[in-house]
């Protein structure tokens, strides 16, 4: 069993390494808007890369755009908070609700 696998069980949810284009807004400063990708995501968060990633406690805004078929068809959105940051990027914890919206 590898380490990934194991890490996944101590979180209580699946993690997905999924790459998809997101869009992040910090929502307490009215800071700007990022696009990046997301290295790996769940059902409570994503883990998405960035060279200069926000720290820690930052309310963000996220917009996660799903393609099908090689075009982007829905996004989702939802509210989210930093929970950790490092040197390849930062950890967002979910807000429980969110919308699936269509393009």
């Amino acid at each position: 069993m590898d380490n990934r696998y194991e890490e996944n069980e101590k979180r209580g949810v699946q993690r997905f390494d999924l790459c998809l284009l997101t869009v992040v807004h910090e929502t307490e400063n009215h800071g700007g808007q990022l696009e990046l990708f997301t290295r790996d995501i769940s059902a409570d968060g994503a883990y998405l890369c960035l060279e200069d990633p926000l720290p820690p406690d930052t309310p963000v805004e996220l917009t996660f755009f799903l393609p099908v078929r090689k075009q982007i068809r829905s996004k989702i959105q939802t509210n989210g908070k930093v929970v950790r940051s490092d040197k390849d990027g930062m950890a967002v914890r979910f807000d429980t609700e969110y919308q699936i919206l269509a393009c």
